[in-house]
């Protein structure tokens, strides 16, 4: 080295400790993340397991005959993948903070898992959206005649493969990258961009088809139908109050339609408008000022997605009368049956205290020298006293006429 540059190498001092403290802060985890996408995400993921596997199960039953239902069974079980798939990653941001990231259990194949499960969460909160946006259409502008069950099963299976599609090039777009600590024994594996990750025309193809197909025209169609649906029951409500009619019965269904999709909306414009950004300026992401902010509004923006996958089942039990009546028939028969067997134990003993009073009558009416004939019936308490009361009755009345009745000759 040239003394001209000003220094030499003697004068330039390694510090190891210097070194391994400037590791340790590089590798300090953010503390939003670690609450925000590893505690609530933990949550919010382990319910949205539990809610949407009940809810499929209501769905699918041979009893729930609308083509609504099969749109809905679908969509909780897309919700379902979605959680499934997303909480290995929430629980390795729930590991206690004082942990480094260097310290997190990410091996090779922990860090392949993890690309394969992000690549089908994504998926799955994809066909979610289009599988909204295809009820939503069914509903006002097709109608009945085309929106059978058969129709809706092939709709959800045409969703999915198109799902599959959108999957396939993604499970290329990541790969797991070693790498060596200065001075330390311990692996770690980072997600790196493949050559077809960093290819642009991938890049831009991607990011548009994420941006328009998934996000902004079926988001943008399903609000604007929704306020058409909320106009119509607003009319047929009024007109039914015109001339005293009782609503139709399928407009239940369709108020808890509206309220699924709205949330989907309200809880997806996250995901929405960082899907225009990456189209529109997808520099800011890698800035130095903008890169810390964005990557809390990310995460943000997948805790409200999971949030929005856990809580459906909460508008189905609200809005949805026949989902709540199939839902308390399955998973509410403990309390059915001890309901039953309560007014099975206060029959029986009704029917006890009866009988012991009719009994009562007889030894009474018998003491008094009368002979009763009763009769073993299943009526009501009421029923068997009153006509207990009269059959004593009409022998007390008669009985004195008998002293006076003159004897033959």
């Amino acid at each position: 080295m040239n003394s001209s540059d000003g220094y030499q190498i003697d004068d330039v001092h390694l510090d190891l400790r210097d070194i391994e403290r400037t590791l340790r802060t590089s590798f300090t985890r953010d503390p939003f993340e670690h609450y925000a996408n590893g505690i609530c995400g933990v949550v919010f993921c382990i319910l949205g397991i539990i809610s949407n596997a009940l809810s499929f199960s209501v769905l699918i039953r041979r009893t729930m005959k609308l083509s609504t239902y099969v749109y809905l069974a679908g969509l909780c079980l897309s919700d379902f993948t979605a959680c499934v798939c997303l909480l290995p990653l929430c629980l390795l941001d729930a590991y206690p903070i004082s942990i480094l990231e260097y310290e997190l259990p990410k091996t090779y194949s922990m860090s392949r898992f993890l690309i394969i499960t992000g690549v089908i969460s994504t998926t799955a909160r994809a066909v979610s959206v289009w599988l909204c946006f295809a009820f939503t259409i069914c509903q006002p502008f097709i109608g009945p005649q085309y929106c059978t069950m058969k129709n809706a099963r092939y709709v959800t299976v045409f969703i999915n493969l198109l799902g599959l599609l959108y999957a396939l090039p993604l499970l290329f777009e990541y790969e797991p990258v070693e790498v060596v600590l200065f001075n330390m024994k311990k692996k770690i594996y980072r997600q790196q961009l493949t050559a077809l990750g960093r290819n642009g025309t991938f890049r831009w193809i991607y990011v548009t088809i994420n941006a328009c197909v998934v996000y902004i025209i079926p988001l943008m169609t399903i609000a604007i139908l929704n306020r058409q649906l909320l106009t119509a029951i607003r009319l047929l409500e009024k007109r039914s109050e015109e001339i005293n009619a009782p609503l139709p019965s399928k407009q239940g269904v369709t108020i808890m339609l509206i309220a699924t999709t709205v949330c989907l909306v309200l809880f997806r414009l996250p995901l929405l408008l960082l899907s225009i950004l990456w189209l529109v300026k997808a520099s800011l992401f890698f800035e130095v000022k903008t890169k810390m902010p964005l990557r809390r509004f990310h995460t943000v923006a997948n805790t409200a997605a999971i949030f929005n996958a856990a809580t459906s089942f909460i508008l189905f039990i609200v809005y949805g009368t026949k989902f709540r009546l199939e839902f308390t028939k399955i998973y509410c028969c403990y309390f059915n049956n001890r309901t039953k067997s309560k007014k099975k134990n206060k029959h029986q003993c009704d029917g006890d205290v009866d009988q012991k009073l009719l009994q009562d009558g007889i030894d009474k009416a018998n003491n008094n020298g009368t002979i009763v004939h009763v009769a073993h019936t299943s009526h009501s308490s009421s029923v068997v006293s009153t006509s207990l009361v009269k059959t004593l009755s009409t022998t007390k009345s008669i009985s004195p006429f008998k002293n006076f009745r003159k004897k033959p000759k």
